[in-house]
């Protein structure tokens, strides 16, 4: 239960947020994320083979810079820099999730030195993003994410493997005994991801989401550099669909402007990773433990389809991974299933408010 503390705690700090009754049908309404990631969907039982992740974001606020004392959201506003960008909305949100990480022979008991270790971490973040555009008018959301929780046994990864492998009637990894010691997990990410203007006619159109990040931490410690490009009937005005372990959070939402609309949509995007430190390659960072040597460039390709309703989200995406460490054999590919649930903004808006310079 101890790791549910931080999701209370932003929701908490969202209540603590003054309110105000702006008209601005630009604020998206809160939202929940459920993504399912496994390799299963190209059967294969290696490396990344399962992630879960849960996440909830609140509606948004609009951004004022006129001081009304203190809020702890404000503050916490202010002491995230613009970086040069025009913002003019921002929300808090949280997240628990699981991943998990295991050799590709998972029937033997014996350790694998030359192939990644059994790896699981349990997690909550804390997240909050902010809206707005840039000097030349171009739309981009700025996402800030805190990781904390568990590698490790505490994880729960051979139990929640080992027991949906018995339901299903599959074999067991056997390994377990050899995973990543137990140690605290902690990452502070950030990315900024812009929405190139979107080609319409008659409701079909095109965008392109190009995005850069960085991760600090033994969860990641990273670069990254990439985009998505997307084609369909009634575009989002979001900024695309994430997968577990991608810097932002799913930016979903409703907005008064798009409470009727319908659309479905293709993607494909690529992401390419500068790699200094992960965990589940190097190792336990505090104590000695099973690695292997990485490689420090490592790239994704994602495609996908979405449908966009009124009240919910639905996608599926594939992910192909290239080559992580030496010796590895083959690349690496996972499927994504993700539901999302919008709830309409407030009808009394909220403002977050920024002391003056």
């Amino acid at each position: 239960m101890k790791f549910f503390l931080p999701l209370r705690a932003a929701l908490a700090l969202a209540a603590c947020i003054p309110t105000s009754h702006g008209a601005d049908h630009d604020l998206r309404g809160p939202a929940f994320n459920l993504v399912a990631e496994n390799d299963m969907v190209v059967r294969t039982d290696r490396h990344y083979t399962h992630g879960t992740k849960l996440t909830l974001l609140g509606s948004e606020v609009a951004v004022a810079r006129e001081s009304a004392g203190f809020h702890f959201p404000a503050w916490l506003a202010e002491h995230t820099p613009d970086l040069g960008a025009q913002m003019h909305a921002a929300r808090l949100g949280a997240s628990l999730g699981q991943s998990i990480y295991t050799p590709t022979d998972i029937s033997t008991t014996a350790l694998q030195l030359n192939d990644r270790p059994y790896a699981g971490v349990l997690y909550a973040s804390l997240l909050l993003q902010k809206r707005g555009a840039s000097t030349g008018g171009t739309p981009l959301l700025d996402s800030w994410r805190l990781d904390l929780g568990v590698i490790g046994p505490e994880s729960q990864a051979e139990d929640a493997q080992n027991t949906v492998h018995r339901v299903r009637n599959l074999g067991i990894a056997n390994g377990w005994a050899n995973q990543l010691r137990t140690e605290p997990a902690l990452a502070l990410r950030f990315q900024r991801t812009w929405h190139w203007p979107q080609s319409v006619s008659e409701g079909w159109g095109w965008d392109f989401l190009p995005g850069a990040g960085v991760s600090l931490g033994n969860l990641g410690t990273y670069a990254v550099l990439g985009g998505q490009l997307r084609v369909g009937w009634r575009l989002p005005g979001d900024f695309g669909v994430q997968t577990i372990d991608a810097i932002p959070a799913p930016s979903m939402g409703r907005t008064s402007a798009e409470a009727a609309r319908r659309g479905v949509f293709a993607f494909a995007g690529a992401e390419g990773h500068a790699v200094a430190y992960s965990a589940f390659l190097d190792g336990n960072l505090w104590r000695a433990s099973h690695h292997v040597v990485k490689f420090p460039l490592v790239a994704d390709a994602k495609f996908g389809l979405v449908y966009s309703g009124k009240r919910f989200d639905v996608s599926i995406t594939q992910v192909i991974r290239s080559k992580e460490f030496v010796g590895q054999r083959e690349i690496d590919a996972y499927g994504a299933l993700a539901l999302s649930v919008k709830w309409d903004p407030p009808a009394s808006r909220r403002q977050l408010v920024l002391p003056k310079n």
